[in-house]
């Protein structure tokens, strides 16, 4: 599962999901912010992912707890399936979000 980081063009950290988030891709995604600073601005790119479940949620949660606050944090680009979980669990509602 293929979890890479960048850094855009305002200095945020860009966390791109490719295929399926889910458990698996916890060790992976984990390492991609543990060494983020606390209220660094962060990106989630969803563009590419095609899946989320319950443990997919967890891990955002966690990186919020890691950047310290969910404005620092945005979702963007979900679409299908994972669009459909984020907002069922409120999640547009608790992180900045871009749905396309």
């Amino acid at each position: 599962m293929p979890v890479s980081t960048s850094t855009n063009e305002q200095g945020a950290c860009v966390i791109s999901i490719a295929g399926r988030f889910d458990f698996s891709s916890h060790p992976e995604f984990r390492g991609a912010f543990t060494a983020l600073t606390p209220g660094v601005s962060v990106v989630v790119d969803f563009s590419a992912t095609t899946y989320i479940d319950s443990a997919a949620l967890g891990m955002l949660l966690l990186l919020r707890d890691r950047v310290g606050d969910a404005r620092h944090i945005q979702l963007a680009n979900c679409k299908g399936q994972p669009d459909q979980v984020l907002r069922i669990a409120n999640f547009h509602k608790l992180f900045k979000y871009e749905s396309r």
